[in-house]
């Protein structure tokens, strides 16, 4: 039984004895796991997870990541600002970092329960609840439970960012990112330069593309964009670089093209705009600017050229055309 003033250290096994009632059901479980679910960052997914927790019952909570106690720079949701003298009890060193664990301390008062999780390759987790009431061995399972959904997701979310900064590649396109397109431009350069020969840069802007996800669903805008990489693909030729530099824009990158060949490619593209065969079908416009690099122009680098088309397909956007070249920009 436990005693009021002191404090107890709860491993995972064996089930932690107390006939408290529960405050949340099967059902508030799994309405909880779904909005950790569909969120679309894991940060969010917590925020609204916890958030709905203290709506269905009376009990305030922090979220934290790192070995010491919570403090403003390391809290990912709070319901409200914690009283000192959990943060002193719960905390008098810190989160272990080797191994989870649950911590509860009952008093006249207040009752507080401090669950940790480890994560890979991070600083562990931290979930800290009270309220006025004891914790069942059902409450505090529902929130181990939620805990390790979140310190999961964290994990993974770390782990693809690690992959996509180092990647030269867009994961979900598979075309080259702006990293890899940059080096892929600086390396063509130099050939070009060396043939004395000229190239241009295209970019590709599809209005409408990166919103079919909150419009329709991730099916629609998977399909979607993957139409849209194969039409930009059969318009260029199969040596040309394509890259994906954001939701709904591309860079194209063409060698030995001349003004002339480009102006009436970016006709022929921007003519009937992107069809798209999902359920029902939808259709895009296409707008395009243009910036050529003429061999030995040591001021055209990826990142000079890519400023210069922006330039050229804002300028077309405000001007009602479907495509401009850089040079022909005011």
């Amino acid at each position: 039984m436990y005693q009021p003033g002191t404090r107890t250290l709860l491993e995972r096994t064996p089930p932690i004895p107390s006939t408290a009632p529960p405050l949340w059901n099967q059902a508030a479980l799994t309405d909880t796991l779904l909005k950790i679910r569909r969120a679309i960052l894991p940060h969010l997914g917590a925020a609204a997870a916890l958030s709905h927790l203290t709506t269905i019952s009376p009990v305030n909570m922090v979220l934290f990541q790192g070995d010491t106690a919570p403090e403003e720079s390391n809290i990912l949701h709070q319901s409200a600002p914690i009283p000192p003298q959990l943060v002193t009890e719960l905390l008098p060193h810190g989160l272990n970092v080797l191994t989870p664990e649950t911590r509860i301390i009952h008093h006249a008062t207040h009752h507080a329960v401090l669950i940790s999780d480890i994560i890979r390759s991070q600083k562990p987790i931290g979930l800290i609840c009270w309220h006025t009431q004891p914790w069942s061995h059902h409450d505090i399972t529902t929130l181990q439970t939620i805990l390790s959904t979140l310190g999961g997701l964290l994990e993974l979310d770390a782990l693809h960012r690690r992959v996509h900064a180092n990647t030269h590649y867009d994961i979900s396109s598979n075309l080259l990112n702006w990293q890899g397109f940059q080096a892929e431009i600086t390396r063509r350069c130099r050939r070009l330069d060396r043939d004395q020969k000229a190239a241009t840069l295209m970019l590709a802007y599809i209005p409408g593309l990166d919103t079919l996800v909150s419009e329709r669903d991730f099916q629609s805008f998977e399909d979607a964009l993957s139409q849209s990489v194969t039409l930009l693909r059969n318009a260029v030729r199969p040596t040309d670089a394509l890259s994906r530099l954001s939701g709904n824009t591309f860079g194209l990158w063409l060698d030995g093209g001349d003004r002339f060949a480009i102006a009436e490619r970016a006709e022929r593209m921007t003519a009937h705009g992107v069809p798209i065969l999902i359920n029902p079908p939808v259709h895009f416009p296409l707008h395009i600017g243009l910036v050529s690099r003429e061999a030995g122009d040591i001021e055209g680098t990826a990142n000079t050229l890519l400023e210069r088309a922006t330039l050229a397909l804002n300028t077309g956007l405000r001007e009602g055309v479907k495509w401009r070249f850089f040079h022909e920009a005011p």
